[in-house]
């Protein structure tokens, strides 16, 4: 099965500025570090690539190899090639003269009631890293460093 999240916020810029920060691997991941631990590993210089992705959920620590992509101009997404199965969309959508950046996030853990109780549970957890991270992302945006 799996548990996925989904949150979005408005950031007060044009969708072209945001996206230039948001969906560059190699800005974006120390940005919403709160999500989780990033290491670069075989990238190109764009940060397209992969990466060890580790998400923290509670006092864990779940994820694995993972290969980041730009499948467009307004977009980045990870899915994972080795270890914990997720995946991660961020897209970067027009909002007037705003810009909304919605951040999707998938898990799946193994065990049939156990972890499924886990991703339950994760789920919560995931939806306020996520949140965090779109107001860092925001203020880093809205504010500079």
């Amino acid at each position: 099965m799996g548990s996925s999240v989904r949150r979005a916020i408005v950031v007060h810029r044009p969708a072209d500025q945001v996206a230039a920060i948001a969906t560059d691997p190699n800005v974006v991941l120390p940005i919403i570090g709160g999500l989780g631990r990033f290491k670069k590993l075989n990238t190109d210089p764009d940060g397209v690539g992969e990466w060890d992705v580790f998400i923290d959920v509670g006092s864990i620590h779940v994820g694995g190899r993972v290969v980041v992509e730009r499948p467009g101009p307004r977009q980045l997404s990870w899915h994972a090639t080795r270890g914990t199965r997720h995946q991660l969309e961020l897209t970067v959508y027009e909002h007037g003269e705003e810009s909304e950046v919605a951040i999707v996030m998938s898990l799946q853990l193994a065990g049939f009631v156990l972890g499924r109780l886990a991703e339950m549970l994760a789920r919560g957890i995931m939806a306020r890293h996520i949140e965090a991270g779109l107001q860092q992302l925001r203020h880093h945006v809205e504010f500079g460093e």
